[in-house]
């Protein structure tokens, strides 16, 4: 019998009567060799794949998250083909994969309709292979329209190739020569824009005794020119630790993000807000320092010899339409320990244990001038061991008018779901969402997707349980 229940909550929230409705789909096994992903709405269904090698099932689900239908060992073309990734569309998804053949491998895409018949399928490109297999790794663009792959060898980027999903066909294919340029170290990011150009991130002498030369180069690619184009910013008054980057296909920028510090890594002492216009030929840099009450929200008192945060990590950032954004970063920590009772296994070696500590969240609003708006600590306590983290953390659930932070007051199976309320001038709320207990539930909630303005779907897993849980707003 089919396990479903619908929650209405009545809250008031900024002065505005909600309901909310939460329903929870029966569960599904899940078995060890396969993996399952949330593909999303596509056409009238919300599908749900889980993927082995070279085939997939997939499990169709309603609005009120009736399994309707399923589609089981979906083959590929031959028993060497693999799922490189699976990308959602309005009416459609597709699937990217490899071709194994004697010294040459294909990267190919299949078309499916909403209920997963192939309605085309394209050979992208063939690569010659040599004694090794090729790596690669896979970017998507925003509007996930746009996919690329950079091919690795030797730890350097030696080759591209980006394609567009939608008009079915290949943008551009290159390969690449870098000099001067060590990728183990000074890598830092791959970025494909809605209009299929690419960018490269390196960070350069980032370290204290060379921090007079320490810099950040971007490389731009487009097929038009057919080669980069480069910048390099001197960032001389510090290091960093910690970065994210994105590009603005709004106002055509390209915006990094980080944790600054003149000390030891981990501990940061305010962030640095670089924007780069598209053509690489300006930039703007500014840093923010963290206000006291920050700092002393986040060290549980006011201290003045404290100005530093700590074991922070960048999760988020969201773009404003005006040049500003919202930085999201989460204090973390992961400590190893030997496990007790448990000092040595049977081949001699130690067994150790891990504990993961999601805490508190840190929210730092940037005018488009570079300038500080507002500063803001939500707390939160997450204590997890030997688990991955997969329950931990939050979920940003994005609307034109507020933002919603989404997480699990404890790693526990009887558990609290709570979320955070926000909206531009920095106003926030918290309250509960709903109770787990005696339901059989366990959210993994930063693998939530966003279906629209109002609704979202988290997977709960406990055991090899699957269950699906939809919020409607």
């Amino acid at each position: 019998m089919r396990s479903l229940f619908t929650l209405f909550l009545v809250f008031i929230a900024a002065g505005v009567l909600s309901a909310q409705v939460i329903t929870v789909s029966n569960e599904m096994s899940l078995q060890s060799e396969f993996v399952y992903d949330i593909i999303g709405q596509v056409g009238e269904d919300i599908l749900v794949i889980k993927d082995g090698v070279n085939d997939f099932d997939i499990q169709a689900y309603d609005e009120d998250l009736y399994m309707t239908w399923t589609k089981e060992d979906e083959k590929l073309d031959s028993r060497k083909s693999r799922i490189i990734n699976v990308i959602p569309d309005d009416d459609q998804f597709y699937v990217v994969y490899s071709n194994d053949w004697k010294d040459t491998i294909g990267i190919q895409v299949r078309t499916y309709n909403p209920k997963v018949q192939v309605d085309y399928q394209d050979t992208i490109v063939l690569i010659k292979r040599g004694l090794l297999r090729p790596r690669f790794r896979f970017v998507k663009s925003e509007d996930e329209n746009i996919f690329l792959m950079t091919e690795i060898e030797n730890e350097r980027i030696v080759s591209a190739f980006a394609y567009n999903l939608r008009q079915r066909r290949l943008l551009w294919e290159s390969k690449f020569d870098f000099t001067n340029i060590n990728f183990r170290e000074e890598y830092r990011k791959t970025i494909i824009t809605n209009e299929g150009e690419m960018f490269l991130i390196f960070e350069k002498n980032n370290f204290r005794y060379k921090m007079e030369s320490h810099s950040m180069e971007f490389f731009r690619y487009r097929k038009e020119d057919n080669n980069f184009e480069q910048l390099t910013v001197p960032l001389p008054e510090f290091v960093t630790y910690d970065a994210y980057f994105t590009y603005d296909n709004v106002n055509k920028t390209l915006t990094t993000v980080g944790l600054y510090s003149d000390r030891n890594t981990g501990i940061t002492d305010g962030i640095y807000h670089l924007v780069v216009d598209r053509a690489l030929t300006t930039h703007q840099l500014s840093t923010i320092q963290y206000d006291d009450e920050l700092v002393a929200d986040f060290h549980g008192k006011y201290n003045p010899k404290r100005e530093s945060l700590y074991n922070l990590d960048i999760r988020d950032l969201v773009l404003r339409q005006d040049g500003g954004l919202l930085i999201i970063a989460e204090e973390n920590k992961e400590y190893e320990r030997l496990s007790y009772g448990s000092r040595r296994d049977y081949y001699g070696s130690s067994r150790f244990s891990v504990d993961y500590y999601y805490e508190d969240i840190v929210l730092v609003s940037i005018h488009p001038d570079g300038s500080a708006h507002w500063q803001k600590l939500l707390p939160k306590r997450q204590y997890s061991n030997d688990d991955e983290a997969a329950y931990s953390s939050y979920f940003l659930f994005k609307n034109p008018s507020y933002l919603r932070i989404l997480y699990n007051d404890e790693i526990r199976n009887d558990n609290t779901v709570s979320e955070y309320i926000l909206n531009g001038a920095g106003d926030i709320t918290r309250r509960s969402l709903m109770s787990t207990d005696n339901q059989k539930l366990k959210l993994q909630i930063k693998n939530a997707i966003q279906l629209s303005s109002n609704e979202m779907i988290v997977p709960s897993v406990r055991g090899k349980k699957l269950k699906l849980v939809k919020f409607k707003y």
